[in-house]
């Protein structure tokens, strides 16, 4: 098969993080479908299954989205655990995480097996053996992610929430801990594989934001301060 023309595997369980964002949900396809299907040498560089070197300036244009943004969510899927970032000169080498137990490739044998089958049941009765068997597993995939989900749900107690703000406490984000934790509750709890990951993102993105917000305050008071001095110094009054 022409390696440009293939399939990639999306998994609603494992990805339940990025599906609710639209653009991290559209920089993680981007990276699955620039991961390499197999090992190859890049300018003497080994870069195996599942990794990628991308450019910011390609991925901008492929997007639509600014730099700083996709350098964000970039992080953002690290502290999620779906990719491991290596930024040089070279460029940013990303490795998705478990790609081989993801997108893993169906075996020649097995192919085979479904060829042979395939052809001696024939064209109907394939399909139609196939739609039931696929309603049917389709049915209890669907039992089994409400299970999952209601188990999440019920497992995240008071304790686990208030275990979350001591860590988030640890980790010096106490001024935003309460914020976060109310941000996860309106996200959903049952949605969220990695609490701890995901509530360390959110804290350091908040904690960003706050810092940005100081710093523009207190550079407007030293503008201010500096131009009180400089119209006392020219005789004015301000």
């Amino acid at each position: 098969m022409d390696e440009k023309r293939r399939w990639i595997k999306l998994y609603m369980m494992d990805y339940d993080e990025v599906y609710h964002d639209s653009k991290m949900l559209h920089l993680w396809i981007d990276i699955l479908l620039h991961a390499n299907p197999v090992d190859y040498y890049h300018h003497g560089q080994l870069i195996k299954r599942g990794q990628c070197i991308l450019s910011l300036r390609q991925v901008s244009e492929r997007c639509g989205m600014a730099k700083n943004t996709i350098t964000k969510y970039l992080h953002l899927l690290e502290e999620c655990g779906k990719i491991k970032l290596d930024i040089s000169r070279k460029g940013t080498l990303i490795t998705v995480e478990n790609w081989d137990k993801y997108q893993n490739r169906v075996s020649p044998s097995v192919l085979k097996i479904g060829q042979e089958v395939g052809q001696e049941v024939g064209q109907e009765v394939g399909q139609e053996v196939g739609q039931e068997v696929g309603q049917e597993v389709g049915r209890n995939k669907n039992k089994r992610i409400k299970e999952i989900k209601n188990k999440r749900r019920l497992s995240v107690s008071d304790s686990d929430l208030s275990d979350l703000k001591s860590f988030l406490i640890e980790n010096d984000f106490e001024e935003v801990a309460d914020e976060v934790i109310e941000t996860c509750k309106l996200y959903g709890l049952e949605k969220i594989t990695n609490l701890k990951n995901f509530a360390l993102a959110v804290a350091k993105e908040k904690k960003w934001y706050q810092k940005k917000k100081k710093l523009k305050k207190r550079v407007t008071e030293e503008d201010k301060e500096e131009l009180r001095r400089l119209t006392e110094e020219l005789g004015g009054d301000l």
